[in-house]
């Protein structure tokens, strides 16, 4: 199957079993509350019935002169909800019924012997004269003494024929919504394969696994660093060639040159005591700068060289998927769907590449419709996992925040909270995440505060580096895409770490 359908298939998922549990959910409210509206009625009705003196009057006399079936003909209209009422007295005579020719008949029934031989008040379904109803029993008494029974009822074909309307509404109200489920996981799909160069993952690891090769095949020394002069890469050969290479130096030597963005084509420094000629050359994506690529060669090894030495003309890519982006975006379409916000969700999509985003739908005073639906599927995650999760009620956001994207902000909360959640449940008991948000014409300002695991004393300092994680292999890329969209921003952070909680506080320039 390829990456583009999973992509669909899986997405398809996610949309559906919360839809689909979502729509049984509320059906079967609705049905209960069409059912438990019924039974008070029924139950109302009866009392008002049984509490008329004149109905009591003429049970305890057992006149059957029509005067209560007049009484309650008169008033039938005036009873939501009720399609039969019966009064019968301690013989089970009938004195009303909406079949005139039933009165004075016995009352053909079983279950009209409970409310005669013990006086309890209950419901009961059953088929009489006029079919299958739904029933409810309640005693008659006069000055203390019961004298008789009224039974009030509801056809069932008409309760049935209301919940199969409601059935059938949701049904199609389901059917519309999973189709355009399935237009938008198409569309999203895509824009997924289209960011990856139409390529499939095995062919992505294919490429990365040989770039690598080719990268440790490479005689000379080689250093990739990124547009912040962090490594990203360093070859097996620099390492074994040039054993005491202080890379701090290095960079440092070279930082006047990076700043420049000044390239250096084969040009001698004094490196850790050695004499080393070096090459630099910048990385760039179109107009998109990446990094730079550093090629040392020792002074000694210059006459074997055949040619002058150019280095690597691009730096190879960090190609791993980035997991809590990807998710991140996933929670923000589930959320937008779960508020039924379908062109939003749409609109999402596209958004995502041009990174323009507009809002209506709010969480408290979040007015970033975006954030808002974002938080809304975290509340759901953090639902099924048992965690106290939690919105500050005097957090705000504008719509719109001046030079930030609302796709960074999603990325930098929703690592954060993600985060949060993950070190509630690497410890016992009961998980519990706060989040505040405020914005000002200055600031946009986030904390994000739990009670899980500490941090890892091991790798504190280091925490915000690429692939830096206590989760093991293969983890440590929420924190450092954080990092690196409030740098973006010229934001800092802030980690507070008190006895039973810590807190990651945020703060992000904004500028019009």
């Amino acid at each position: 199957m390829s990456f583009k359908r999973r992509i669909r298939k899986r997405s398809i998922l996610i949309a559906a079993i919360p839809l689909i549990l979502s729509w049984a959910f509320f059906l079967k409210i609705r049905v209960d509350d069409i059912n438990d509206r019924i039974k008070q009625d029924l139950k109302q009705t009866s009392f008002v019935v049984s509490s008329t003196p004149t109905v009591q009057e003429k049970l305890k006399e057992r006149k059957n002169d029509f005067t209560i079936q007049n009484y309650v003909k008169k008033y039938m209209e005036t009873f939501e909800n009720v399609d039969i009422i019966v009064v019968g007295d301690m013989t089970e005579e009938k004195y009303s019924h909406l079949d005139e020719s039933q009165i004075g008949k016995k009352y053909v029934n079983s279950d009209a012997k409970r409310v005669v031989e013990t006086g309890e008040s209950y419901y009961s379904t059953m088929k009489g004269s006029m079919g299958v109803t739904l029933r409810y029993f309640e005693p008659v008494y006069y000055k203390g003494k019961q004298v008789g029974f009224v039974m009030v009822g509801k056809y069932l074909k008409d309760v049935e024929a209301v919940t199969n309307r409601i059935i059938y509404i949701g049904l199609f109200s389901l059917v519309v919504v999973m189709i355009i489920t399935i237009f938008l996981s198409e569309s999203f799909a895509r824009k997924i394969k289209k960011e990856m160069l139409g390529m499939e993952p095995d062919e992505i690891a294919r490429l990365y696994n040989e770039k690598k090769v080719i990268l440790n095949t490479i005689s000379e020394g080689i250093i990739a660093i990124d547009k912040n002069k962090k490594i990203l890469e360093i070859n097996d050969n620099c390492l074994k060639i040039f054993e005491n290479l202080n890379i701090d130096e290095l960079i440092e030597k070279l930082s006047d040159y990076i700043d420049k963005k000044e390239p250096i084509d084969m040009k001698e420094f004094n490196i850790s005591g050695e004499k080393t000629f070096i090459t630099l050359d910048f990385i760039k994506d179109e107009d998109r700068e990446l990094g730079a690529l550093i090629t040392l060669v020792k002074s000694e090894d210059i006459n074997r060289v055949a040619r002058e030495i150019t280095g690597i003309d691009e730096l190879l890519k960090n190609i791993r998927a980035n997991v809590h982006e990807f998710k991140n975006k996933l929670h923000v379409i589930l959320g937008l769907i779960n508020i039924e916000e379908y062109e939003e969700a749409k609109k999402y999509i596209a958004e995502c590449q041009e990174e323009v985003l507009k809002s209506s739908t709010r969480v408290a005073n979040i007015n970033d419709n975006f954030i808002s639906a974002m938080l809304i599927s975290k509340r759901l995650i953090a639902n099924e996992n048992n965690i106290s999760f939690r919105i500050n009620e005097k957090s705000y956001m504008k719509e719109t925040h001046g030079n930030i994207s609302s796709v960074d902000l999603i990325t930098i909360l929703g690592n954060l909270i993600e985060n949060a959640f993950d070190a509630c449940l690497e410890k016992e008991g009961q998980g519990q995440v706060d989040v505040f948000i405020d914005e000002d014409e200055e600031n946009v300002i986030i904390e994000v505060s739990d009670n899980g695991k500490k941090i890892d004393e091991e790798i504190k300092d280091d925490i915000f580096k690429n692939g830096v994680s206590s989760k093991g292999k293969g983890r440590g890329i929420g924190l450092s895409t954080i990092k690196g969209r409030v740098d973006l921003y010229g934001g800092n952070i802030e980690i507070k770490e008190f006895r039973k909680q810590k807190k990651f506080r945020i703060t992000i320039k904004r500028r019009e």
